[in-house]
């Protein structure tokens, strides 16, 4: 069925940031390959370039910032991104709520 579809895309691959934003939130900064890393391991068949494409768009729209340590640059959420996931688990489960 196409509507069951567009809502896996949806709320899949459509919204990437928030598997991304959710990671970084419980384990810590993390470098880019183990985003990428993380995210195929959820189950998203992403390749490495549009992984790192995906990071450069996160830092660009302020979802993620870049942080240095030990020489390296390591990826966190913003605290703009972690105020908009903590609305977006309330609206997941206000959702629930009506369709159960």
């Amino acid at each position: 069925m196409r509507a069951y579809q567009r809502f896996k895309r949806c709320i899949g691959q459509g919204n990437l940031w928030l598997y991304v934003v959710s990671t970084l939130d419980k384990r810590g900064p993390l470098h880019g390959y183990a985003i990428i890393q993380e995210l195929r391991r959820l189950g998203f068949n992403i390749s490495a370039v549009y992984g790192y494409v995906l990071i450069k768009r996160m830092v660009a729209d302020g979802v993620l910032v870049e942080v240095e340590r030990e020489g390296r640059k390591l990826y966190a959420p913003s605290e703009e991104a972690r105020e908009k996931l903590k609305h977006v688990v309330d609206d997941l489960r206000n959702l629930l709520q009506l369709l159960t």
